[in-house]
């Protein structure tokens, strides 16, 4: 496993895809807050920015590795020298885990970089609230990179881009369009908590957030579920 995790993150971490998108969603933290200077509103760059971009760029990574893996034959060399089949979706949730803390990082030091410079007033701003909203914002984010990974293991080739794509797009026009018409009822509520895009308008990082708790057992549950069902799935797929 050690070997095979080494290897999947040595090729990864050279891979142009991933600092093409860690370069342009860092660059989309400060057209935001460039956008958003006349009116001095930075509250919701870091956590709405993020719960809007990270999803598609980090899901964009890992269609890309993981449909050339498919692609290439790389998975069944893998799979010939004696690398299991669960041992190849953990190694590659590991990966996207860390690629998932390195956007965030980046795309949240650029917010608030930039804010600083452009003389944003933070003065409102609380360090606990910022904690708590962005500790949420990540484990939202890294739930979600699951999905993306079982969209990728059903679509082995480069179509998967366009379909992560797509789900994406489509959560969030789910959360922005249902939870305006929605705002009252509490089973829409409960069911926004588990994919990031569900929470774009809740966080805010002048206030604390809501029932924080049951938004990460949403968020846990829901990234459980979808590496659940890509093991399942991988393991039972046959090789084309």
């Amino acid at each position: 496993m050690s070997k095979l995790l080494n290897a999947d993150i040595s090729r990864i971490f050279r891979s142009r895809s991933l600092y093409y998108g860690i370069v342009i969603s860092a660059m989309l933290a400060v057209i935001f807050v460039l956008l958003n200077k006349e009116d001095n509103a930075f509250t919701s760059i870091p956590e709405g920015g993020a719960l809007l971009i990270l999803p598609i760029f980090i899901g964009a990574v890992i269609a890309l590795n993981v449909s050339t893996e498919f692609t290439s034959g790389a998975i069944r060399n893998k799979l010939i020298i004696g690398h299991s089949r669960i041992n190849i979706i953990l190694s590659w949730a590991i990966c996207f885990t860390l690629v998932t803390i390195l956007f965030f990082a980046v795309y949240e030091t650029a917010a608030f970089v930039s804010a600083s410079l452009l003389s944003y007033d933070l003065s409102a701003v609380h360090v606990g609230n910022v904690i708590k909203n962005l500790l949420l914002v990540f484990i939202l984010i890294l739930g979600n990179i699951f999905l993306s990974l079982l969209v990728c293991v059903i679509i082995e080739d480069v179509r998967s881009v366009a379909v992560m794509f797509l789900i994406q797009f489509s959560l969030m026009l789910f959360s922005t369009l249902g939870g305006e018409a929605l705002a009252e009822n509490k089973t829409a509520e409960l069911i926004f908590r588990f994919f990031p895009q569900g929470q774009l308008t809740k966080l805010n990082v002048l206030t604390a957030p809501d029932k924080p708790f049951l938004t990460v057992v949403c968020a846990v549950i829901s990234g459980a579920v979808m590496l659940i069902l890509s093991i399942v799935y991988f393991r039972k797929h046959d090789m084309k």
